[in-house]
């Protein structure tokens, strides 16, 4: 009866190892946008700022064709007409206008228009990279995890020397000058009263970037450079956002390069910000606070974001190609063990072949770091906190809301709870 029972009970260990192996080689389903949503709200709803009202937003895509090249617009209003101020944002290397959704549809459902700008050329900037899609098993298998590697080195080098070619300060002024020509584009569309062009208050202008954008968002407000750059005169923006802002330590002393910065700015990064050009550091990130005059300047520090999260994609979609591999199969081998443990561990007095197995459980799954999951729940709140944050300082700047800059001033931080930081001067 002994060995029948211990018969038994080896069958069902090697059945369910095989499912769990099965489970750890499909990996996690990811959430649907809705239900990243979902969790996002939320985090907010727990104290964090709300704009009063949340539109429905229209939106068109467009590419217009500046000096013989082609450059996409993405415009997002509210449906109800209206003169809503207008956010210029400037995606990131790689990005086409339509990226950064996650806070370009906040800003609109809290009552702002957002105008996306990028040229077709930075957009198309990393297709020639090669991609790192290595599959389920490279990591256990050599050969497949050495090609891995390889491509990965490949694409880091590949990535920088892009990166520095198109983070420059020539590429700088070729971009500031589409930028300035899109704008007055618009505003000849908005004077004729076309579309969502019209809902767009030109008195009250926000730019806001991200990585490749930011730099130049952060030029068009006075960040000063070796090279004369287009004037801008006749761009007057209230103040900028600024996510994942560049700053390039070889242009040299960064004490005095943001010292023309009058407007109000919020910029914001992470304690794993560092972008794949490997143009700054999470350390460098914070330079442009730390030497800009006072005046309503914002730095919103996330102790878990990275580059990545930053670009305001959906978490689906918001994964380092060549870490998702990792992670998944990371989280998944210690939900695995986990569950073995629960049904064969100590308290059921296992059987010998329990404890066998138990062990070759172990031998092939990867070994992975703690927490997996609840980083995973963190992405969430950290969007939740960038979105909260931005939207109360779009209010307080453009729309002179007291709601918003007490939270902003008194509340924010309390919210935060030391999984961010906010300083203002």
């Amino acid at each position: 009866m002994n060995k029948m029972t211990s018969y038994f009970s080896a069958m069902t260990a090697s059945l369910l190892i095989t499912s769990l192996m099965t489970a750890c080689f499909m990996g996690p389903s990811p959430l649907t946008p809705e239900q990243q949503s979902t969790k996002i709200n939320e985090s907010i709803a727990k104290g964090g700022y709300s704009a009063v009202l949340n539109y429905d937003i229209d939106s068109v895509t467009e590419t217009w064709q500046h000096d013989g090249l082609g450059v996409q617009i993405t415009m997002l209003a509210p449906v109800v007409p209206g003169n809503y101020p207008l956010i210029i944002y400037l995606p990131g290397l790689g990005e086409s206008s339509e990226a950064g959704k996650r806070w370009r549809v906040a800003w609109a459902k809290a009552g702002y228009c957002v105008f996306s700008v990028q040229p077709v050329y930075l957009g198309d900037a990393l297709k020639g990279a090669p991609k790192v899609t290595p599959t389920k098993t490279s990591s256990w298998f050599s050969k497949d995890f050495d090609n891995s590697v390889a491509l990965k080195d490949l694409r880091n080098s590949d990535l920088r020397y892009i990166g520095r070619q198109y983070f420059s300060q020539e590429q700088l002024s070729k971009r500031i000058n589409h930028v300035l020509w899109t704008y007055a584009q618009l505003k000849q569309r908005n004077q004729s009263k076309l579309g969502v062009f019209s809902r767009a208050d030109l008195s009250r202008v926000i730019i806001a970037g991200y990585d490749i954008g930011a730099q130049t968002a952060a030029a068009m407000i006075g960040e000063t450079y070796d090279i004369a750059l287009p004037s801008t005169a006749d761009f007057q923006p209230l103040a900028a956002i600024l996510l994942s802002p560049a700053v390039d330590m070889a242009l040299g002393d960064i004490t005095t390069r943001y010292q023309n910065i009058s407007i109000p700015f919020l910029s914001v990064t992470g304690a794993d910000d560092d972008d794949p050009s490997a143009i700054s550091t999470p350390f460098a990130r914070t330079a442009i606070w730390e030497y800009a005059p006072p005046g309503n300047k914002c730095l919103l520090v996330l102790k878990k974001g990275n580059h990545r999260l930053l670009s305001g994609d959906n978490l689906s979609q918001n994964q380092d190609p060549n870490s998702t591999q990792e992670s998944s199969e990371e989280t998944e081998a210690a939900d695995t063990r986990s569950r073995f443990s629960n049904h064969y561990g100590n308290n059921g007095g296992g059987a010998r072949s329990d404890s066998q197995a138990g062990n070759a459980l172990n031998a092939i799954l990867p070994k992975g770091r703690s927490g997996s999951r609840a980083n995973a729940n963190q992405d969430y709140v950290q969007i939740a906190f960038v979105s909260s944050v931005s939207i109360a300082f779009l209010d307080h700047i453009c729309k002179n809301d007291n709601v918003a800059r007490t939270w902003l001033f008194d509340k924010a931080n309390l919210w935060l709870n030391k999984s961010a930081t906010l300083k203002i001067k």
